[in-house]
């Protein structure tokens, strides 16, 4: 970007010139990371929607007695989701991982 500014001067553009058109690059780059930002919170409003009609309608089945809130239970069975999980995309990851890495190297 400096050689840019040197040739600007060079030919007799003013400080003026430089600043105004860094001030739009600086302009343009923050509205670019504002679009970012609104897309990321509209991401986080809807995980925060979500988990508010879960916990309300899981509250509901518990207070219904639909649901035996076993916290041992639970616990259980999100470990063997988890490891189901795992046992099917995290070897895959691994894979491939490994895979790029040995394809980097040669």
């Amino acid at each position: 970007m400096s050689w840019l500014l040197e040739a600007l001067g060079a030919l007799g553009a003013g400080e003026r010139i430089i600043m105004g058109a860094t001030l739009v690059f600086v302009a343009f780059y923050l509205f670019k990371a504002v679009k970012i930002g609104k897309v990321v919170g509209d991401l986080f409003t809807s995980a925060a929607g979500y988990a508010i009609v879960v916990a309300v309608g899981a509250g509901l089945a518990i207070a219904l007695g639909w649901v035996d809130p076993n916290v041992g239970a639970a616990t259980s069975q999100l470990g063997t989701a988890a490891n189901a999980v795992w046992n099917v995309v995290g070897e895959w990851v691994v894979e491939q991982t490994l895979g790029r890495i040995t394809k980097l190297a040669t």
